[in-house]
């Protein structure tokens, strides 16, 4: 009967966003399709969006600040002289969704499963593995993986003192832990739930059968059993509803519903909202802000101090896996395709480089409100260095380069390819655009097309390395200019999977920034590999929008903090 009445209220919420958002329902619209709701596989903002409202961490976000915590599911914390060994002190008379009680047994095997299946699209590997076990190694090799990772490393890694004492147990310091922690791959999940409905058993003898697994196939893809003040109660390629959990430890929020509806096209994201049919609209640029200031009964908030932690940039693939794949033509260099090393010959690199004008592009896209950007990292993080210099439209410095490239054949031979970005954002599909239509001035011979596709076919596609040039963004799991740098520019880096960079100059200013301590000699670090970023063109950065919110004015509660996926959690929301 529970399942049947949830199936009812499922129903009848899809349909809410297209109709006036009720007073009890928090409808929000934005473009990029959830792609998992475990938080071992989720890495992107879109399901991140959701996770941060459904699972917990220990500690969390302080309002709108991203260097301060709260206490979440762990009231305190102790640190070891060594800062090697983290106490927490665990939160009393939590329930999970399930009915479950959280105990120190659920953070235990929260974050052992996520070094146990280590997926290769997933955080836990990348922000914590060098931490816990000495490697970032990932789970797309299980055997590479068992041979530097075994049970008992991971076992050690985090142990429980009591039921409500837990204790982290790191391979070397990490003074950043806590704000790594609050990032969403950390939400405990329900252990017993869990393992009830299939997932991963908790011992040594089932561990290897999980390395690497494909999570989006498994039972915690689309279901949830978390602490959050919300619960998912349907989920599908569309939509996503969730339902207040009235049993949550802080209290019930004041919204019952949250219904969240991915539409591509922003023109209905607008229309959505100017309607009330949407509390909330994730816009793909700031041209929308345009229809939408002083429309009645919205607010667009904007504000100067805010300081977005995002960064989007168009990438190059260094390793374009060619084979049956439309988007490098013949795969060759003869003016029909690309070989899959094309982006290897810097001054192809330096050529598409010299196609882009940041400060228009603010202009233009941003309505003037933005800030251009010497490396691809927010600008109020450590090390940023405003006196590195900054490409802009040189039609004259790209044809000298495509003249060099390959040695003088680029330029009378020509190419085509194909640059993707997801579908929906606007900003990426203008970047790319505007690089096609300069390039394609530039030299007839020289064709590069453009397309879209939905987020979660572009991330594997992507992930596949199958796409030559690609529009994406990065969003900071913590406020360090680690999380950017390592990301974008590291051989071991996120982004390597999907562009095999690798460029020992910066990597060896990386590994020195790595083991740097003092804030001064990391800022030096940065500053050398922004002036590297110059110098190589290793990837091509978007200037930074100014930050804003476009939302119902009877929307109640919203404050920015851009470590948030959301910006703000569901409950905080009322309506008035």
């Amino acid at each position: 009967m529970k399942k049947f009445l949830l199936l009812l209220v499922a129903v009848s919420l899809m349909g809410l966003a297209l109709a006036q958002a009720p007073a009890d329902t928090y409808v929000w619209q934005a473009f990029g399709e959830v792609v998992s709701l475990d938080p071992a596989r989720a890495y992107d903002t879109a399901s991140g969006e959701i996770l941060e409202n459904v699972y917990e961490t220990l500690f969390t976000y302080d309002g709108a600040n991203i260097d301060k915590f709260v206490p979440a599911l762990a009231t305190s914390y102790e640190v070891s002289e060594d800062g090697k060994t983290y106490t927490f002190t665990l939160r009393e008379g939590v329930q999970f969704h399930s009915g479950n009680t959280f105990s120190c047994r659920d953070v235990e095997y929260s974050f052992e499963r996520g070094m146990v299946t280590a997926h290769p699209e997933g955080a836990v590997s990348y922000l914590i593995g060098d931490q816990f076990l000495g490697t970032q190694i990932d789970g797309s090799d299980p055997e590479a993986y068992k041979a530097e990772v075994s049970f008992e490393m991971i076992d050690n890694a985090v142990e429980c003192v009591d039921d409500y004492t837990v204790q982290l147990n790191l391979t070397k310091a990490e003074p950043a832990l806590l704000a790594i922690l609050a990032y969403t791959a950390f939400g405990i999940v329900d252990s017993q739930w869990a393992i009830e409905n299939g997932m991963w058993d908790g011992t040594e003898a089932t561990w290897e059968d999980w390395i690497g697994r494909d999570l989006t196939q498994e039972y915690m893809n689309d279901k949830v059993s978390g602490t959050g003040a919300y619960t998912v109660i349907s989920q599908d390629s569309e939509t996503t509803v969730a339902k207040r959990f009235d049993g949550y430890w802080g209290g019930a929020p004041a919204l019952e519903n949250v219904v969240y509806r991915y539409v591509d096209e922003q023109a209905a994201n607008i229309l959505a909202l100017q309607q009330g049919d949407a509390d909330r609209i994730v816009l793909g640029d700031q041209a929308g802000l345009v229809q939408l200031r002083g429309a009645p009964g919205v607010t667009v908030y904007e504000n100067e101090d805010w300081n977005p932690t995002s960064v989007t940039t168009v990438f190059f693939n260094y390793d374009i896996d060619t084979s049956n794949n439309e988007d490098v033509g013949s795969g060759q260099l003869d003016g029909n395709g690309i070989p899959s090393d094309f982006f290897n010959d810097l001054h192809v690199r330096l050529g598409f480089a010299s196609l882009f004008d940041q400060q228009g592009f603010i202009e233009q896209v941003y309505e003037g409100k933005g800030r251009a950007l010497t490396v691809g990292m927010p600008p109020s993080f450590l090390g940023y260095d405003d006196s590195v210099p900054i490409r802009s439209l040189d039609l004259e410095a790209a044809e000298a380069h495509f003249r060099a490239a390959y040695d003088g054949q680029l330029w009378d031979t020509g190419f085509e390819f194909t640059a993707l970005y997801n579908a929906g954002n606007t900003t990426r599909q203008t970047a790319l655009e505007i690089i096609k239509e300069n390039v394609e001035f530039l030299n007839p011979k020289f064709k590069m097309n453009v397309r879209a596709l939905a987020w979660p076919d572009f991330l594997a596609r992507t992930g596949e390395q199958k796409v030559p040039m690609f529009a994406l963004g990065w969003g900071a799991d913590y406020a360090d200019p680690k999380n950017f740098i390592d990301t974008f520019y590291s051989n071991s880096g996120f982004y390597s999977a999907r562009t095999s960079i690798n460029f020992p100059d910066i990597q060896a200013l990386i590994d020195d920034a790595n083991r740097a301590t003092d804030p001064a000699e990391r800022a030096f670090y940065y500053s050398e590999i922004a002036r590297k970023h110059y110098e190589l063109a290793p990837l091509i950065a978007l200037p930074t929008p100014a930050a804003y919110i476009a939302a119902r004015s009877n929307l109640q509660g919203i404050y920015y903090n851009p470590m948030l996926s959301g910006e703000f959690l569901w409950k905080n929301l009322s309506k008035n």
